[in-house]
Formats: C-alpha cells, sequence, structure tokens
C-alpha cells in the first residue's frame, strides 16, 4: 500500500499552482491536489474504496497523463503509470 501512496505523492508534487490544466476537467491545481490528498488519506486507513477512481485517473488520455503531457513529465508518467497499472491488478484480485 506505500507503493500506492509513493506514487500518489509523487504525481502530486508535479502539479503546481502554475500547471497547465488545459486538457482535464481541473480548473484549478489545488482542487486536483486536494483530491490525491483525500485519496491517500483513505488509503493509508486502509479504505480501498476510492481505488477505481484513481485508477480512472490513470487511464490514457486520463487526468494525469495529460497533465504529464502538457507540462513535461510524460517520461516519468510513463513509470508511474506502469507500476500503479501492476498495484492495481494486485489490489483487484487479493483485496
Amino acid at each position: 500500500m506505500q507503493i500506492l501512496i509513493d506514487i500518489l505523492l509523487k504525481v502530486k508534487k508535479k502539479i503546481t499552482d502554475d500547471s497547465d490544466l488545459m486538457w482535464t476537467s481541473y480548473e484549478h491545481a489545488a482542487t486536483l491536489r486536494k483530491e490525491i490528498d483525500d485519496f491517500v488519506d483513505q488509503l493509508k486507513r486502509g479504505d480501498f474504496s476510492s481505488l477505481d477512481q484513481v485508477n480512472l485517473h490513470f487511464l490514457p488520455t486520463g487526468t494525469f497523463q495529460e497533465h504529464s503531457l502538457m507540462n513535461g513529465w510524460s517520461d516519468e508518467y510513463l513509470q508511474l503509470s506502469a507500476s500503479f497499472d501492476k498495484l492495481y491488478e494486485y489490489l483487484k484480485i487479493n483485496r
């Protein structure tokens, strides 16, 4: 679970106040960072109810990929996304 939290925190770190959010559904970076914080808090409590919602952000053309493309960190995103995908599949089968 800590690896999943670490992935989310790495994504959050990339979302700055001057981020280009044009191709996302968010108008303010703070809103997206808060949503990530909420996911992290749930995971820390052992609550996986938002796991599918987190997965939506990692899907192709999802929020995180679009942000990475518009803000110059797409190579790192691809690595984080691949790690997330493996964890997501494991958690869907084993929880």
